[in-house]
């Protein structure tokens, strides 16, 4: 599905972003591995990789809201591969809490995580897929943009930025053959998620028709289709995946 196609996830040393980077190896894809922090995990998910038999990835440690950064992570990746078909724009922060005891350090943290670093990171690789006539961006959303939960207005609001900034780049870009998508989780079993599961899990998964949370695995499947050939059709869109959380 992904065979010939050279993608980089950000965030991808744990949680969702890791079995996107996993599930694209296992469909033939050359991985770029991004991480901050998490060298150690990053090569963890770098050996299940190479162990596998898979295209071997490349680690790549850069701060996703950086500018310059981001630009020595695109370039080293470039230099060694020659092209960026795909990109996932996972890679955020999420600090639940009640507005009035948020600090202003943990509301930036978050709206520049999750919002203005999926920016920059589009900002400098689509010149580089118009250099290949094409590529898939894929934004890792949530359902917050749809079904909000206590302690969540500012993730809320950054997740809703990225929504419309996802629709107007696909707008911008569709000519030059580049895609733009949102996937939307909700409920879904990772660390980052474990804080709103702590908070009102048991309410959530009330809430949710299918009776249980989503596996990450099945956010990866969906990634890797939105980054195929199998979806030139589709831009623009936002997908969600929630056990239909977002139903009731």
């Amino acid at each position: 599905m992904l065979r010939g196609k050279h993608i980089v996830v950000t965030g991808a040393s744990r949680g969702i972003g890791r079995e996107i980077a996993l599930e694209a190896a296992r469909k033939g894809a050359r991985v770029g591995i991004n991480y901050l922090r998490g060298v150690a995990e990053a090569r963890t998910v770098a050996d299940e990789i190479s162990r596998a038999g898979f295209l071997a990835p490349m680690l790549l440690g850069f701060d996703a809201t950086r500018s310059n950064e981001i630009a020595r992570g695109i370039e080293a990746f470039l230099n060694r591969f020659g092209r960026i078909d795909g990109w996932v724009n996972n890679a955020a922060v999420n600090i639940q809490g009640l507005l009035p005891v948020l600090s202003e350090e943990e509301i930036v943290e978050q709206i520049r995580s999750a919002l203005l670093g999926p920016i920059f990171c589009s900002k400098a690789v689509i010149p580089r897929m118009m250099q290949n006539k094409g590529g898939s961006i894929v934004n890792i959303g949530s359902v917050v943009t749809e079904k909000v939960f206590r302690g969540q207005s500012v993730y809320a609001a950054a997740k809703g930025g990225l929504l419309s900034f996802t629709k107007a780049l696909a707008c911008e870009y569709g000519r030059k053959g580049i895609r733009v998508n949102c996937i939307q989780p909700g409920p879904v079993e990772t660390r980052m998620f474990q804080r709103t599961k702590d908070l009102g899990g048991e309410e959530m998964l009330r809430q949710t028709p299918l009776g249980r949370y989503c596996p990450s695995g099945d956010v990866a499947y969906l990634a890797v289709f939105l980054l195929s050939d199998l979806s030139c059709s589709i831009t623009g869109a936002s997908i969600n995946i929630d056990g239909g959380y977002t139903l009731t």
